[in-house]
């Protein structure tokens, strides 16, 4: 590490998750937040810590069936969005109701949840990594850079006037989840279960036909592997990883791009 990466470490270090008193977590579709936070929320929850959802897009595409009844699937996943962070925990769940596939602006989807962060105002938010070389879901790569744009805005008055607000948000720093760079991570030991159970409130996503169920059992012992191989890193059974950066890493700070 460069000497200025170095100082820049020392002098602006990236907040500690566990340190912080309140989260706001932002997922591109109803499920994502479980997928890719799902065990750390609800240790999260468990500390008493003040905790939000807020979910980017309508999930209308969460179908195989060419003829399927968009606007039921849109309410059936909202359903299945509130058990499944009741389970874990978490009573706020905030929709904002973008299409699903991508069709909107970033800046757009930016401004509508920094109106959630001002009015939330979390210590740190948790978000896709739109910086992921092998992501191309259009919502994970939209979510990703409208929660940077939305912490951005969110702390500065005159913008968050002007887009209706007279409040802001402190934010300490983001968390990336899908992320291929972790930097930090959460002992899940007790929670992981609990991640497993709230994804199976979705169930026209993961338990629908037999095959689906099939997919899901694969796709529980993924989660299991790469539970034990961040455990590795915290010396624990269960870790979650994520890329932890200070609101000051992200601004102005090039080096930070190797944190």
């Amino acid at each position: 590490m460069g000497l200025i990466k170095f100082i820049l470490k020392k002098a602006v270090p990236a907040p500690k998750i566990e340190e912080c008193n309140s989260f706001a977590f932002i997922g591109p579709h109803p499920d994502d937040i479980e997928v890719g936070c799902g065990a750390t929320v609800a240790k999260l929850a468990k500390q008493g810590k003040r905790i939000c959802f807020i979910i980017a897009t309508d999930g209308a595409y969460g179908c195989q069936d060419a003829d399927y009844d968009k606007q039921k699937l849109i309410e059936t996943r909202k359903k299945e969005a509130l058990a499944s962070a009741k389970i874990l925990g978490v009573e706020d769940v905030r929709f904002l109701g973008f299409p699903d596939g991508g069709d909107y602006d970033t800046l757009e989807l930016g401004r509508k949840i920094a109106l959630e962060l001002s009015d939330f105002k979390p210590d740190l938010i948790f978000a896709p990594d739109n910086h992921m070389k092998a992501e191309i879901h259009p919502d994970h790569l939209k979510t990703g850079r409208a929660a940077e744009i939305a912490m951005m805005f969110s702390g500065f008055s005159p913008i968050m006037k002007d887009l209706g607000s007279e409040q802001t948000a402190k934010i300490k720093g983001i968390a990336y989840y899908y992320t291929d760079r972790p930097n930090a991570y959460v002992n899940v030991t007790k929670t992981f279960k609990d991640k497993i159970q709230a994804l199976k409130e979705h169930k026209s996503q993961f338990l629908a036909d037999e095959q689906m169920r099939k997919d899901f059992e694969m796709m529980g012992l993924y989660f299991k592997l790469t539970a034990i191989r961040f455990g590795f890193r915290k010396f624990c059974r269960y870790a979650d990883g994520y890329r932890v950066l200070s609101i000051l890493h992200t601004h102005c700070a090039p080096e930070a791009s190797d944190f």
